[in-house]
């Protein structure tokens, strides 16, 4: 089975009957995704586009909720439009195709400072999360046993320059090796770099957690690291818009951020999730997509409350400067706003209690898999399957002074 995942790299779905179209619209292309995404029109529902960053992968079941479901229950009709990375879909967003983007976190503060001016005139507002937590990690070859023995070995990443490739380098030399010593090897997405650690050609891989239990399951592997376990604040996958398109109908905006909340609330039940994960990509392991679940419920991947807050976006604002990713500091009242996620939260009653934070409803139909994930808690994955593994290892997060900044 093969998934691929997102963030500046091609996502393919290869185990999904799909159409892939590559088309020109004013300069741009984008994939045309064509497996049962289609909402249903109607002249009563308020039509938006959406560009979304690349193909849909397991991660967002809660996506297919967001676009087919909620936002039609709430007056949208959601045309979604596939680009091929975020930096496309801020490049569309800016010459009117779409109404409304979905990208990194990183991108989107990158393509606003761009095409900003000093004077304090920036075009992008993100108003939203729809993945409000970085989940990569680093799985590699039970060859592996300390950080010193990747010296030079080949571990597996996207693309130069790509969010895999750039935390790739990160963790290896934030781990004692010198610029020498790190081998990030770009393989392409995740099914191309997670077959060639499979087949040897690499020695690890930095990917999500599908892929991390998948990979363990199969054995001869174990997770090294996460991106969440160093870095756990860090913001993923934002919503935005243009600030010319949220004057003009914040109707529309508002709508989709609580259609957003609805879908994120909804992932909390294991039952559901799994039930649609099935539809949206049949052929997929229900134990292996369970435990990918239950580790995204414990990075609360998928916020019912919303995942912008002042010190989250300015940690992540201030980290990607720390690392070079963007050019100078912006705060963000000059490219991010949480009034419709507060208003989305009113409107929707409150904080959300209908299943536990971190947990979620699980269903015990499903069986737990005896590995933990590092970053996440014990109480989830009981047993550890990384360096040290053998028995329980109660994991803490990481303190955000190992990149050297400040929260």
């Amino acid at each position: 089975m093969n998934l691929s995942h997102k963030r500046g790299i091609s996502r393919t779905v290869s185990i999904v009957a799909i159409i892939v179209v590559i088309v020109a619209a004013s300069g741009v292309g984008y994939y045309y995704y064509t497996a049962s995404q289609t909402t249903t029109s109607s002249s009563a529902l308020q039509d938006v586009t959406l560009g979304f960053a690349g193909v849909p992968d397991v991660t967002d079941t809660p996506g297919f909720m967001l676009w087919q479901t909620f936002a039609n229950q709430l007056g949208l009709n959601v045309h979604v439009q596939y680009y091929d990375g975020d930096q496309t879909v801020a490049t569309a967003l800016i010459a009117g195709n779409v109404q409304i983007g979905e990208g990194g976190f990183q991108a989107i503060l990158s393509a606003d400072e761009a095409a900003g001016n000093s004077s304090g005139s920036y075009p992008f507002v993100v108003f939203g999360t729809y993945e409000a937590t970085d989940d990569f990690g680093l799985i590699v070859s039970n060859s592996i046993t300390s950080w010193s023995a990747l010296a030079g070995q080949p571990v597996a990443c996207s693309s130069t320059g790509s969010t895999s490739c750039t935390f790739c380098n990160l963790l290896l030399s934030n781990n004692g090796l010198s610029s020498s010593q790190i081998n990030c090897a770009p393989d392409g997405g995740t099914p191309s770099r997670y077959n060639a650690m499979l087949n040897g050609k690499a020695v690890g891989d930095i990917t999500e957690p599908f892929y991390m239990v998948d990979a363990v399951e199969r054995g001869g592997f174990h997770i090294l690291a996460t991106i969440p376990s160093v870095v756990p604040n860090l913001l993923f996958s934002s919503l935005y818009t243009s600030r010319t398109y949220a004057a003009a109908h914040p109707d529309i905006v508002q709508k989709l951020e609580e259609a957003t909340l609805l879908a994120d609330r909804w992932a909390h039940n294991e039952t559901l999730w799994i039930q649609k994960e099935q539809e949206e990509f049949p052929g997929t392991n229900v134990t292996i997509a369970g435990a990918a679940w239950k580790i995204w419920m414990a990075m609360n991947i998928w916020a019912p409350n919303g995942g912008l807050s002042d010190s989250a976006l300015n940690y992540s604002a201030n980290f990607f400067l720390s690392i070079g990713k963007v050019n100078s500091y912006l705060a963000p009242s000059y490219w991010s706003t949480l009034q419709y996620q507060t208003q989305g939260v009113s409107a929707l009653g409150g904080n959300y209690t209908t299943c536990p934070l971190l947990t979620g409803c699980v269903d015990p139909s499903i069986p737990n898999l005896n590995f933990q994930i590092p970053g996440v808690t014990t109480a989830i994955l009981p047993k550890s399957s990384f360096i040290g593994g053998g028995g329980v290892l109660a994991m803490q997060w990481a303190s955000t002074a190992i990149w050297g900044i400040g929260a």
